[in-house]
């Protein structure tokens, strides 16, 4: 593919499809689906992904701040959308010019929401957030029946949704997901009791829409799923998915190096024999992380090539001695459809992390849509194929 530069993600919008419609048929009809999109749709393109699932599965998005979702609204999404971080009070006139939903735990914030909604007259939609163990942000579970009853008598208030969150659902022992779980739904009984009814209670992520269905309540927020990768080795497959992004780049130098040679800062590496060494345009400014200097491989033509030496801000060294016919301009993939997994094991974090960090600007993006190569984005612009 011409003009995508020297190095690229491609972006498979079919497979979030098939992830999102494999979802849906898990939860059955009745259970909404609120995407995750926060960080640029994990490093997918947050407006491009959007579109797609609120297409094929998706009635509602989420967010982390209110950026992420004033961009979505200029990008022509009309759905809902959940910030779910929290917003401070200068960014609160923002939530009410793009009709967007802050998830809240501050009574103060709430309160001047609600004086700022009565003045612009407006009707501002908020989620509660309820902490019932991750330790982050969210009112206590015997604290948020009286939370809830402040903030159900303001005026211009409209409570939505109600939801908590879980750290370990993804861990084998959901011991202490259930007692989350159990506080959570102690706290449902008791606004019921006040009869208090909140039409979007939501308490599952990923993990728990594959290991913990009797948790999916009115709506379920997938993440990590819908983008083809498993919370972690610990979880059920309980549906397929297909790994939505490849991180591609191509060779733009050969050179044999004698025995004895290093190889990149440092000197970490030298040849023990005769080495072709290829060099590839990528680095840690791409999201290529140093931590896989000398503790990587790539593909080329299925054959696999170890990284020596240390990844370089902007290039990455590899020995390509063992592959016949190797030439420059040669495609290089550095991440496919396991190897998101493996950098993530070699790198010691998580999938989540790993498609992040190569959401860079100088990072161009293909899109396949319907098997073909469909968009290119750049920080040069983007244009349709």
């Amino acid at each position: 593919m011409q003009n995508l530069g020297p190095i690229w993600t491609e972006i498979d919008l079919d497979a979030m499809v098939s992830n999102i419609k494999a979802i849906r048929g898990l939860l059955g009809e009745k259970v909404k689906i609120m995407a995750t999109v926060k960080a640029n749709a994990y490093g997918h393109d947050a407006s491009e992904v959007a579109h797609v699932l609120l297409k094929n599965g998706a009635s509602y998005l989420a967010v982390a701040r209110l950026d992420e979702g004033v961009e979505l609204r200029r990008a022509n999404i009309k759905a809902p959308i959940l910030i779910l971080g929290l917003t401070p009070k200068e960014q609160a006139e923002a939530l009410l010019l793009y009709d967007l939903t802050p998830a809240v735990c501050d009574i103060e914030m709430v309160e001047f929401l609600s004086q700022l909604a009565i003045k612009m007259n407006k009707v501002a939609k908020v989620h509660i957030k309820v902490d019932t163990g991750m330790g982050r942000i969210g009112v206590f579970p015997e604290d948020a029946l009286n939370f809830v009853q402040r903030v159900q008598a303001m005026k211009n208030i409209q409570i939505e949704g109600i939801f908590t969150h879980f750290p370990v659902s993804d861990e084998k022992d959901k011991s202490y997901t259930e007692e989350q779980f159990e506080k959570f739904t102690t706290v449902l009984t008791a606004l019921e009791k006040k009869g208090i009814k909140i039409p979007l209670k939501h308490v599952a992520n990923s993990a728990a829409i594959l290991d913990l269905p009797h948790m999916n309540l009115d709506m379920v927020r997938p993440g990590i799923i819908i983008y083809g990768l498993y919370p972690s080795a610990e979880v059920k497959r309980v549906i397929k998915l297909k790994p939505a992004l490849k991180l591609k780049t191509r060779i733009v130098y050969l050179k044999k190096l004698p025995a004895g040679r290093s190889v990149g800062y440092g000197r970490t590496y030298t040849t023990t024999s005769e080495t072709l060494v290829a060099t590839l345009p990528v680095g840690y400014a791409d999201g290529y992380s140093r931590l896989l200097s000398n503790n990587s491989e790539v593909l080329i033509r299925g054959n696999k090539a170890p990284v020596i030496g240390r990844v370089c801000m902007d290039q990455t060294m590899i020995d390509v001695t063992h592959i016949p016919g190797v030439a420059i301009g040669e495609e290089v993939t550095l991440w496919g459809d396991q190897g998101i997994e493996e950098t993530a094991e070699r790198i010691e974090t998580i999938v989540n992390e790993v498609v992040c960090m190569v959401d860079k600007r100088r990072v161009p993006k293909l899109f396949i849509k319907d098997g073909k190569p469909y968009k290119i984005k750049s920080m040069l612009g983007e244009r349709l194929l």
